[in-house]
């Protein structure tokens, strides 16, 4: 899962879509889960849920200004 902000040599593309997606669904299952007693587990969770929304984001508009391009 490599990212943009971390690595400039990264990209993401569709294909990659899949994988963020999924990644984003489990975090986010996985913070519902948690008691309020972990809040340095939440902080850290929430920032790695916020990051795999915002490549998916960033990948969605990418692919919706290639298909307008088209």
């Amino acid at each position: 899962m490599c990212d943009s902000a971390r690595c400039p040599q990264a990209t993401h593309h569709p294909c990659h879509r899949p994988v963020w997606a999924e990644h984003a669904e489990r975090t986010e299952i996985f913070l519902g889960q948690l008691g309020t007693t972990r809040k340095t587990e939440r902080t850290r969770l929430q920032a790695d849920y916020d990051r795999a929304l915002r490549v998916v984001a960033e990948i969605d508009a990418v692919s919706t200004m290639d298909e307008e391009s088209a």
